[in-house]
């Protein structure tokens, strides 16, 4: 689902699965020379999502999205050494399934 919306950019990391009540993942570690990441989530079922991301144990986005199909896509600092992790809470987690990829933005090229 993601691949067919975001063409052309290195995948980190992704996942995917069915929507639970409480769930998430992280990227342990983001190579030296990325700057920023590019966080996409997509999901579906009509459910909606109060999604959070931190980098370094630090808040770095978070907001409620319907699992209409869209794609949600959020740029991520990486200057600070630590995993980069999402977490997502459902109402009732009783349908639909979700898919989620952490993409280079960009890199230090010195």
């Amino acid at each position: 689902m993601l691949e067919k919306g975001i063409i052309e950019m290195e995948s980190l990391s992704d996942g995917s699965g069915m929507l639970e009540r409480n769930f998430g993942n992280s990227l342990a570690s983001v190579p030296d020379n990325v700057l920023s990441l590019a966080f996409a989530f997509t999901c579906t079922g009509g459910e909606k999502v109060k999604l959070t991301l931190t980098t370094a144990g630090k808040d770095a986005a978070s907001g409620t999205l319907v699992c209409d199909g869209s794609i949600f896509q959020q740029s991520i600092n990486t200057a600070e050494s630590g995993p980069v992790e999402f977490s997502a809470v459902t109402a009732d987690g009783t349908s639909g399934g979700y898919a989620y990829a952490y993409y280079v933005e960009k890199k230090n090229h010195s």
